[in-house]
């Protein structure tokens, strides 16, 4: 027969397992967060990386169209070929938009430090290099 102590502690086990499950959840999904990113940080503020995500994708998509489509040796360099082409520009497209996005972030900063006095736009700026620059966003103006 289960006696008050017992009772009570298979409770204490059940929600000792439980806080140690949900611990681990959270580390775990905080943790690949923080990993996913870092990685995203460093795709976006250096697109012109040869392992950059739009290779990846290319590599896979012919990867693909070669197993599903039984190109030939010909085929197979011309569709390389374009992959290729696509991918480039698909990153000069991505460096154009970061830029004007970098010089639309820099001009807000500009104007919003013009309605500042001089010791809050230092650290204004300071504050949003530190946020701003792992992201590609600010060009080292402090």
């Amino acid at each position: 027969m289960n006696t008050p102590s017992n009772t009570s502690s298979r409770w204490k086990a059940v929600l000792l397992l439980l806080l140690v499950f949900a611990l681990g959840a959270g580390c775990g999904i905080g943790g690949g967060l923080l990993v996913l990113r870092r990685i995203v940080q460093h795709a976006i503020a250096h697109p012109d990386e040869s392992h950059a995500p739009v290779d990846r994708v290319v590599g896979k998509i012919e990867s693909l169209m070669v197993a599903e489509l039984d190109l030939t040796d010909s085929e197979r360099s011309a569709v390389h070929a374009e992959l290729l082409q696509a991918a480039t520009e698909f990153k000069a497209l991505r460096r154009e938009v970061w830029q004007k996005a970098g010089a639309s972030v820099s001009g807000s900063l500009d104007r919003i430090c013009r309605h500042l006095p001089a010791e809050k736009q230092a650290i204004l700026r300071k504050k949003a290099a530190e946020r701003l620059e792992p992201w590609g966003l600010l060009s080292g103006k402090p």
